[in-house]
């Protein structure tokens, strides 16, 4: 039962994918909505999950300062920096990979969210079945996101599609790992926040800058609509 709910995953991710390439014209917005919901994953789904699973909260956000590190060092790595004005050739290369490498990301937690599904059904089945619909709602954003990423940092059109399906079947791999092996309790959090800081990198210092040199309102309004649609999914869905 996990595995098919994730299978439903791969039409929402995809939905949202097609949503980004079929509206590049408007990727200003699509870039604020998905820092937004990027943002909305760490405040209101990432966050309080590892609150709300470990008495150590302090010394698991560690974990979350050291992604938020490691993606800044990437950043460093690949000389990029919001804003720069881009002059050479390698420059543009290694644009596009740090579009990768955020793409990378998303995909992981993609699967991430397909162990969720799977680690809900073995505790029972109605947790299971409350949590694939969770990761169905927002696995939307997922695929915008992971589009956007990658057509914001110079990525052709092919690569981010390539890209998209890999998100679109990470979720079903994540399910299916779960029915050979359990994760630690223990070492969740530590992944979860590890993630979270990943993201607050991603939303806050990557995908909004580049939404803001776009002058138009619209892009405040788009952003706010991101973090609204996930508050949305973890509280009423």
């Amino acid at each position: 039962m996990a595995v098919l709910l994730a299978f439903v995953t791969f039409f929402s991710t995809g939905l949202g994918g097609l949503a980004a390439i079929r509206f590049r014209d408007r990727l200003h917005l699509l870039l604020g909505f998905s820092s937004g919901a990027v943002l909305g994953v760490v405040f209101f789904d990432l966050l309080p999950e590892i609150f709300g699973s470990t008495t150590t909260p302090k010394t698991v956000l560690a974990g979350a300062a050291a992604g938020f590190l490691v993606f800044f060092a990437l950043e460093r790595y690949t000389a990029m920096h919001a804003g720069r004005e881009h002059e050479h050739h390698a420059d543009r290369e290694h644009d596009q990979e740090l579009g990768v490498v955020g793409a990378a990301g998303l995909s992981v937690h993609s699967f991430l969210d397909g162990v969720a599904i799977g680690i809900g059904f073995q505790a029972n089945a109605a947790l299971g079945i409350l949590i694939a619909v969770a990761v169905i709602a927002h696995d939307f954003s997922d695929g915008l996101n992971t589009v956007t990423v990658l057509l914001a940092h110079g990525n052709s059109l092919k690569r981010s599609v390539r890209w998209l399906l890999v998100d679109m079947t990470t979720p079903i791999l994540g399910a299916a790992s779960t029915l050979f092996f359990q994760l630690p309790a223990t070492v969740l959090p530590w992944l979860l926040a590890f993630f979270a800081g990943f993201f607050l990198y991603i939303g806050a210092s990557d995908l909004l800058p580049e939404a803001r040199e776009h002058k138009s309102p619209l892009v405040l309004v788009a952003t706010g609509a991101g973090m609204l649609a996930v508050f949305a999914v973890t509280r009423f869905v």
